[in-house]
């Protein structure tokens, strides 16, 4: 897996006390998550962060959401 810390937008959907990502943008590209696959958290001081592990179309990603700032990055890439 290619780790990378690129800024992307994210769309979700909150189902009661989580958040789900739906679709996220990357490099000029719109991708839509088919799986999640796994879900952590890890903290950096006093922020909190959320890591999702997703699948689309036989590549897997890994997001990251910084609670603290409001952002979504993607922070791996292995794709086919």
């Amino acid at each position: 897996m290619l780790e990378i810390s690129e800024p992307i937008d994210v769309w979700v959907f909150f189902k009661k006390s989580s958040v789900q990502p739906y679709i996220f943008f990357w490099r000029e590209r719109k991708i839509k998550i088919e799986k999640i696959n796994l879900v952590h958290t890890s903290k950096e001081g006093s922020s909190v962060f959320y890591h999702f592990s997703i699948s689309s179309g036989g590549n897997f990603y890994r997001l990251g959401f910084d609670t603290f700032k409001m952002k979504w990055f993607l922070e791996a890439v292995e794709e086919e």
